[in-house]
């Protein structure tokens, strides 16, 4: 495992405070976000390696836990408790070491103000992660305005983890095999001594699997899981508008999003060339001829929707003119908005006699 020096990898110094650590994070996470940098591998593992001392630094207990750690000089600047080997190390019966052998027992780190204790809570933190499955995936999805008007269907294309097609999720190199975990007997978790108590942990030789795999899958590593693009079908409700989110379910691993694992999509409403949006209403423009601002006429107007109704504009009707049409805007939730139509007169480039007259009465 590398460095783990979470000051390093921030740029900070051991003092800095919350709002130093935070400013240090969003501008590196603005620097290798994914969406900035898609594709580019090395930038993915550094916005990971940023989150992850972001995550410790951020959090006060976190902090204070693992700048005990490196106090107590268990590291220093090239720590990571996750890259110890343990495979010299028994946990078995409560993790009390047996006569002869190289046994593993937390009791002796209580003399160092609790560190068993911070050794489990660290472990446990890092496996209940890998056990709660994959995160939400979260993308934008760009609608166009009548299908947020009336509501459909849409079909994306995103990149997601599944099941490796290669080893189907075993994590092993076709045809090799995969050994039962010697530490653990293949139950996946042990019992370690603490204060007295025999408390259940994954176990950290096989990171919980109860398997050990001599030989990983050269697509997944031995994760038994790959990213693969897949299809996903969403329903737009009618009535969204940019920045609304739509939850997927993941059906692959059956969580449900509620388990933070799906996707999750937010709605861009793509411009339209006639209407546009204010919350559930609407605006538009129309043109009249100069006939029809004088006499007054009767015009059919199309509304979000896809309808075209009658909008009666009275006799000397002046320019900029804005009616309201009650009830014609964005439908959501059984509430309806309105709809603004704003006319615009044309004026003749070489009117007649008449036609300035008639620009003369409007102006009046």
């Amino acid at each position: 495992m590398g460095v783990k020096n979470y000051y390093h990898i921030l740029g900070v110094q051991e003092n800095a405070g919350s709002d130093e650590i935070k400013k240090a994070y969003r501008k590196l996470a603005k620097q290798y976000h994914p969406d900035v940098n898609p594709g580019n591998k090395q930038a993915e593992e550094k916005f990971k390696e940023v989150s992850e001392a972001y995550e410790v630094l951020s959090d006060t207990r976190k902090r204070e836990q693992y700048d005990n750690m490196r106090r107590f000089g268990m590291g220093g600047k090239n720590f990571d408790p996750r890259g110890f080997d343990f495979k010299n190390f028994d946990f078995g019966q409560a993790g009390r070491s047996r006569k002869g052998s190289r046994g593993f027992s937390t009791e002796g780190f209580d003399l160092f103000g609790g560190l068993g204790t911070l050794f489990s809570q660290l472990f446990e933190e890092d496996f209940t992660r890998q056990e709660q499955g994959p995160e939400e995936e979260f993308i934008e999805l760009k609608v166009p305005f009548e299908v947020a008007v009336k509501g459909g269907k849409s079909t994306f294309s995103i990149e997601r983890e599944g099941v490796c097609p290669s080893c189907g999720g075993g994590g092993a190199k076709p045809g090799s095999h995969v050994e039962t975990c010697p530490n653990c007997g293949g139950r996946g978790r042990i019992t370690m001594a603490q204060g007295g108590f025999g408390v259940s942990r994954p176990c950290p030789a096989c990171m919980g699997n109860g398997k050990i795999i001599r030989n990983p899958c050269d697509v997944c590593h031995g994760t038994g899981k790959a990213r693969r693009k897949q299809k996903v079908k969403v329903t737009i409700p009618a009535g969204v508008k940019s920045g609304d989110q739509i939850r997927i379910k993941d059906k692959e691993s059956g969580r449900s999003t509620a388990a933070k694992s799906g996707t999750v999509v937010t709605i861009q409403v793509e411009p339209h060339r006639f209407f546009k949006r204010k919350g559930m209403d609407v605006e538009c423009e129309v043109k009249l001829t100069l006939a029809q601002a004088v006499s007054g006429s009767s015009l059919r107007v199309r509304t979000p929707d896809g309808k075209k109704v009658r909008m009666k504009v009275p006799p000397m009707t002046k320019n900029g003119t804005t009616f309201r049409l009650a009830g014609m805007g964005i439908g959501k939730n059984g509430k309806r908005g309105d709809q603004y139509v704003t006319v615009h007169i044309q004026i003749p480039d070489h009117p007649s006699e008449e036609e300035k007259k008639q620009i003369e009465t409007l102006s009046s």
